[in-house]
């Protein structure tokens, strides 16, 4: 019966034999990686020398293994084999987001736990756990992303013959219906903002927020549909008051324009920072701006601003400085609160763009996704994207028109 092959990588039985007065010789077999079978040798003065200058040769030859994982390593090492991959292709935010679910939540539990030992069963459990702690369905599900990752590259490595995630339930939560701004909504909304009420505690809040420049924002919000953190991150140089020309029957007319794509993000140890890449691979986009909304850019920007200089500044110590886009959500949410809109957030705005755009038949789902910097539909994938679609400020202006 034929002798089995060595695995690549893997080495035959080690002989030492002494071939000269205190002169060793040490040799194997040894299959490489390209599958062919060599043989290697050592010398040293002694026995002993001779089997470790052998095992070096044989290190140097497969690879130093330091790096690599096997069945008995702990979880945790594969977590910062995984991450180093983040680090190394990831933006600053989501390394951010991934290192701190895996410090606060992942390796506390399962850290020290072989990769052997990360059973579908030991995983299952560690899930209804945090069900039972009070996470959400969307937390869980992101921590259930992080397991897979690290666990996938175990399996590469070969420590694991398959993801033991794979085979866990589906995480159910509850799918809320999209909930926007109705037309009285945003009139009571905007009329709180601009009022001086005669109650003292309600005047009081109106004030704040108009000190903290959230009737700008809001309006901002509403007219783009922006995300919080594009808004932070518009810069006066992002901003065409002047407007662009379009066709408008027989004639041209200018649109002012604003360009959306970059957000402000928090980044660990370099504070807040404007990241070029957007959410996602549509984010950077064009948007046509209504004229309500032109208007109060013109009466904000203050003479001479820098180009650079963001809209929606905040005095820092070297100057205007950016907003912090959970600091914005917060004092969006306290002004949404108390004009009787507790329930609403920052991201209520941009599916109030989409709503009214929605409700208007003369723009297609492509136009709409376009404007949002979104793809939502399985054609985007064969449809040309990316267009300006200047009707669209036409249609918001006339939701706000009273």
């Amino acid at each position: 019966m034929a002798r089995p092959p060595l695995a690549p990588g893997a080495h035959g039985r080690v002989s030492v034999r002494e071939i000269a007065p205190r002169r060793f010789v040490a040799r194997c077999r040894v299959r490489d990686a390209d599958g062919v079978t060599r043989r290697v040798e050592a010398t040293a003065w002694s026995h002993t020398a001779a089997l470790q200058a052998l095992q070096g040769a044989l290190r140097s030859r497969t690879g130093a293994r330091s790096g690599e994982l096997r069945p008995s390593s702990r979880f945790s090492e594969a977590a910062e084999l995984w991450m180093g991959k983040v680090e190394a292709r990831r933006s600053g935010s989501t390394r951010d987001a991934y290192r701190r679910r895996l410090d606060a939540v992942v390796l506390p539990a399962l850290g020290e736990l072989r990769l052997q030992e990360c059973t579908v069963g030991r995983l299952d459990a560690f899930m209804n756990t945090l069900e039972r702690r009070g996470f959400s369905a969307n937390y869980r599900s992101a921590i259930r992303g992080v397991l897979r990752e690290v666990l996938k590259t175990a399996v590469a490595h070969e420590a694991l013959a398959s993801n033991p995630v794979d085979h866990l339930e589906h995480i159910e939560g509850e799918r809320k219906q999209p909930r926007a701004f109705t037309a009285p909504e945003r009139t009571r909304l905007l009329a709180w903002l601009e009022a001086s009420s005669d109650d003292a505690q309600q005047r009081q809040l109106q004030e704040a927020a108009r000190r903290r420049g959230v009737p700008d924002l809001v309006r901002f919000l509403l007219a783009t549909g922006a995300r919080i953190g594009e808004a932070c991150a518009v810069r006066w140089r992002d901003v065409d008051l002047e407007g662009v020309a379009v066709v408008d029957g027989d004639g041209l007319r200018a649109v002012p324009v604003v360009s959306l794509g970059p957000v402000i993000v928090r980044v660990r140890g370099r504070s807040l920072t404007r990241v070029e890449a957007g959410k996602t691979a549509s984010a950077s986009r064009t948007v046509p701006l209504p004229e309500f909304a032109a208007a109060m850019l013109r009466a904000r920007r203050p003479g001479g601003a820098p180009g650079d200089e963001p809209v929606f500044a905040v005095a820092g110590r070297a100057g205007p400085s950016w907003l912090d886009p959970a600091r914005a959500g917060k004092y969006l949410s306290e002004a949404f609160a108390a004009a009787g809109l507790g329930w609403a957030t920052s991201h209520v705005c941009r599916k109030t763009f989409l709503t009214i755009l929605d409700d208007e038949r003369a723009l297609s789902d492509r136009m709409k996704a376009d404007l949002m910097g979104h793809a939502t539909l399985l054609r985007d994938v064969y449809v040309g994207r990316g267009g300006f679609h200047p009707q669209a400020a036409t249609f918001i202006d006339a939701a706000y028109r009273s």
